[in-house]
């Protein structure tokens, strides 16, 4: 089966479960955005601008959750966020362009017209 190529910036709507674990604060939500750079969470905890943090983040039909070391909080309005990757290991990143790519697939078929064009790999540019 192909993969598609994806803009680093596009997003994609979906709903997954998450931990999310800083030095002051720990709490619990759902990952509202998904994208190669970042993903957009709304949270039960505050969180802070450039505060970094760990996620666990709970995939459907995953046996383990998905354990990201480190993302920094990009912007904060009210209980959501946006968090930006901070230079994951190559396999949490082949996780993550493995959830891209079948999100890609379930929203959009095996279409290439747009941003998707079928490709070899999932590629971040």
């Amino acid at each position: 089966m192909g993969r598609f190529a994806v803009r680093k910036n596009q997003r994609f709507r979906e709903s997954v479960p998450v931990l999310y674990q800083g030095k002051e604060v720990a709490g619990e939500g759902m990952v509202k955005d998904v994208s190669l750079s970042g993903w957009q969470i709304r949270g039960s905890e505050p969180v802070s601008v450039g505060m970094p943090l760990v996620l666990r983040v709970f995939l459907p039909g995953e046996p383990e959750p998905l354990r990201i070391d480190r993302v920094t909080v990009q912007w904060v309005k009210g209980v959501e966020f946006g968090v930006e990757f901070d230079t994951p290991s190559r396999k949490v990143m082949d996780r993550i362009e493995r959830i891209i790519a079948e999100l890609v697939q379930k929203q959009h078929g095996s279409s290439s017209r747009g941003l998707l064009k079928r490709k070899g790999k999932v590629s971040g540019t």
